[in-house]
């Protein structure tokens, strides 16, 4: 019987051991949500030192305007003559664009 006791007691640390590393785990992801994409771009980000080039391929007479850092991307507003303005949203790490956003009426 004392050994049902012990297995019970044993069993029941397990149980509580596990749920304490699942709610440690999920604080982790709810207080930081980007870790894991984060650590997915540090892979396939540019090594330290190397410069990267990115194209736009803006028309001429297109003027960049300041950048703004937004959470771990950098937007930046286009102004091109005679077109809508576009705002471009990149992330710096990697150099891609992830979004263009551009000003006009909506499309039907």
């Amino acid at each position: 019987m004392q050994f049902l006791k012990a297995l019970v007691v044993i069993m029941g640390v397990m149980i509580i051991a596990g749920f304490a590393i699942l709610g440690v785990e999920l604080y982790k992801r709810i207080s930081d949500p980007e870790r894991r994409a984060a650590a997915e771009t540090e892979r396939s980000a540019a090594p330290a030192g190397r410069a990267e080039e990115v194209t736009l391929g803006l028309p001429a007479g297109a003027r960049l305007g300041d950048p703004v850092a937004v959470g771990n991307r950098v937007v930046f507003r286009v102004t091109i003559p005679d077109a809508p303005d576009r705002l471009y949203v990149m992330d710096p790490r990697t150099g891609a664009i992830a979004v263009t956003v551009t000003a006009g009426a909506a499309a039907p």
